[in-house]
Formats: structure tokens, sequence, C-alpha cells
């Protein structure tokens, strides 16, 4: 599969609609994917704005929305985190993506984590810290595919959340 990464933009909208319908109650990733959607510009103002490190509400920090396409379909959603507050030093790290149903297991999730590792790693951001619970491990193999180290794990709310770090010389090895 060819797929791209693009910056979210107006001629996606409806593809943005349908991977949201496609989602149905699935708890939501990246935290983007939460966002009001019903006035598309303004969404799209919003993740710009947040990009900029204007108008973050409370706790957010800035971030970098990516979108990945194939065939002129939005198929994934990545959250680059600039830099990470307490919160997101604890439980969340630097990057959150999000694979839309129909197209997982095909390849979308590796190409979105590491196209993410290396936009993360062009930003100077190291380590790269990327956290994943651990009753996912479809999310533990991409992390550790693109270099991930776990460092540690913790308990929050009865849920056992896996730390990892990539620093820069796995992050290059492993780019696309």
């Amino acid at each position: 599969m060819e797929f791209k990464i693009v910056k979210p933009s107006m001629h996606y909208r409806q593809s943005y609609h349908d991977y949201l319908t496609e989602l149905g109650n699935e708890e939501r990733y990246p935290m983007p994917m939460d966002l009001d959607h019903r006035d598309f510009p303004a969404l799209l103002q919003t993740l710009n704005n947040y990009e900029q490190g204007v108008d973050l509400p409370h706790q957010r920090v800035p971030n970098t929305t990516l979108w990945l396409i194939h065939n002129s379909e939005l198929v994934g959603v990545a959250n680059i985190r600039h830099r990470l507050n307490r919160a997101l030093a604890e439980a969340g790290g630097h990057i959150g993506i999000g694979i839309r149903p129909s197209y997982r297991k095909q390849g979308a999730g590796a190409y979105l984590m590491q196209a993410s590792v290396n936009r993360a790693n062009s930003m100077n951001i190291s380590p790269i810290q990327i956290h994943c619970y651990a009753d996912n491990p479809a999310s533990q193999k991409l992390i550790e595919k693109c270099g991930g180290e776990l460092t540690s794990q913790i308990v929050i709310k009865n849920a056992t959340v896996l730390r990892f770090n990539i620093n820069r010389l796995a992050a290059s090895a492993n780019s696309l």
C-alpha cells in the first residue's frame, strides 16, 4: 500500500467524518479525534493554533497533527506533542496514533508510527517518549519496531501503562 502524510485540510473533510463513523463507539485516539468537528474549518484552525501553541486549553502543550492518507482517504491520525508536561510524562508521551478500523493490520500503523518518530526526531525531541497500555500488544509491537525500548511501567486506574523511549540513533536507523 502506498501512503502519504499530510497536514489536516478541507480536502479530507468527508473522509474525516467517514473515519469517525467507522470508529463508532470505539475510544478515539489520538486526542485531536475528540475535538468538535461539526464546524470543520474551525477544527482545522484549532489544530493549526495548537501547533503554534496558541489558545491551548489547560494542561495541553503545543502539538502537531498529521493525517495518513491512502487513495485520497484518511486512514490514520498522529499527534506529536512538542514537549511533555507532568501528566504527559507520566502517561501519554510525545506521540499518539490511531488507525481507521478497516486499515488495521495492513501496515498503516507501522508507517504512521515511523513517520511520527521521524517528525519528532526532526523537531529535536530526544528521547521520544511513547506510551501504550499493556493490554494493547499491537501498539507495543509498533513502538518496539520503531526503536522503542521499554523504560518503565506504571499502573493508573487499574491499567498498566508501558513507557518506551526512542533515542535519536534508533529513530534514524529505523527511518522510512
